[in-house]
């Protein structure tokens, strides 16, 4: 499967200043829409979406937490191996959030729009394409 680096940064740019919305622009949502727009495979199809913190971790629990929800649909890979465009989890004060690999950087949604971390904060990563 091809990636399509241009779709990527596309997305990337039209998130910039899109604030965080609970099943519109969470971390699951925004991994899901940048493998969408890499790969135009939609990870999170056929799952129910959510509207609030609460929903999104109830349906987070019934698929045994997030890296095993992110395991069923996308194959875990060592952190090392992850390249640009993958999924990564970085662990944040309230539990592990998602992230989608830039490079040498991480980018996903924040309050008032995204943010980057550094790329050895990853603790788990996925591949978006194998």
């Amino acid at each position: 499967m091809t990636r399509d680096f241009g779709a990527m940064a596309a997305y990337i740019a039209a998130r910039t200043a899109v604030p965080f919305a609970w099943g519109s622009n969470d971390c699951v949502t925004f991994a899901a829409g940048a493998v969408l727009a890499l790969t135009g495979r939609d990870p999170l199809a056929g799952i129910p979406a959510w509207q609030s913190e609460r929903a999104a971790l109830i349906g987070l629990k019934r698929r045994g937490g997030l890296f095993a929800a992110v395991s069923s649909v996308l194959p875990q890979i060592a952190p090392a191996h992850a390249h640009r465009g993958d999924i990564g989890a970085v662990m944040g004060p309230d539990g592990p959030f998602l992230m989608m690999i830039e490079g040498a950087t991480l980018v996903g949604p924040a309050l008032h729009g995204l943010f980057r971390h550094r790329r050895d904060a990853l603790v788990c990563s996925w591949s978006a394409t194998a």
